[in-house]
């Protein structure tokens, strides 16, 4: 059986992931989160609600950076 904070993959429960193994895979990849929400009476729209999240480490924001700016210097030449 199962911890409560180990995640079970797959029906025997053979194939266990921490939550500390998917936070730190999030982390290393990045995920981004996009959503929207319309608040509307009578079918004229009166709020809407836009959210963008990234979430990924510093590091690989920087890597990411850096390697879109070498493939830009790249094209360039």
């Amino acid at each position: 059986m199962a911890s409560p904070n180990v995640i079970a993959i797959g029906g025997d429960g053979t194939d266990e992931l921490s939550l500390l193994d998917i936070l730190d895979h999030v982390l290393n990849s990045g995920v981004v989160i996009h959503g929207s929400i319309v608040i509307s009476l009578g079918g004229v729209d009166l709020v809407y609600l836009g959210l963008n999240v990234v979430l990924t480490s510093v590091e690989t924001a920087l890597r990411t950076i850096e390697a879109d700016e070498k493939r830009s210097l790249d094209r360039g030449k």
